[in-house]
């Protein structure tokens, strides 16, 4: 039996909410989280940071700004900004974890 889960939500230590995406953790992963949330939740992306092993993208949606993250070989995270870009990043994440709960 596979008791891992599919999507993580925590709190980090400066009260932000991170959303690991378990099931969908690799450099092309990273592509479809992108095209859902645009799909979803209209999200702009405002910053790119491309490296070799790592990337991390600046969003937007409405007046919220998180990051999506991807670090080899840990995978895809959502990170909220700030306090306010919470209960975005919150929605996205339990959005994500219905939807993957079978995978």
């Amino acid at each position: 039996m596979n008791t891992k889960q599919a999507v993580v939500l925590t709190k980090n230590v400066n009260d932000l909410i991170e959303v690991d995406v378990c099931v969908v953790n690799d450099w092309e992963g990273f592509e479809k989280l992108i095209q859902f949330m645009q799909n979803e939740y209209s999200i702009s992306v405002l910053e790119k940071f491309d490296g070799p092993d790592a990337r991390r993208w600046v969003l937007k949606s409405g007046e919220s700004t998180f990051e999506l993250v991807h670090e080899d070989p840990y995978g895809n995270t959502l990170v909220s900004s700030n306090i306010a870009s919470n209960q975005l990043v919150e929605t996205i994440g339990l959005d994500l974890k219905q939807r993957l709960s079978n995978i």
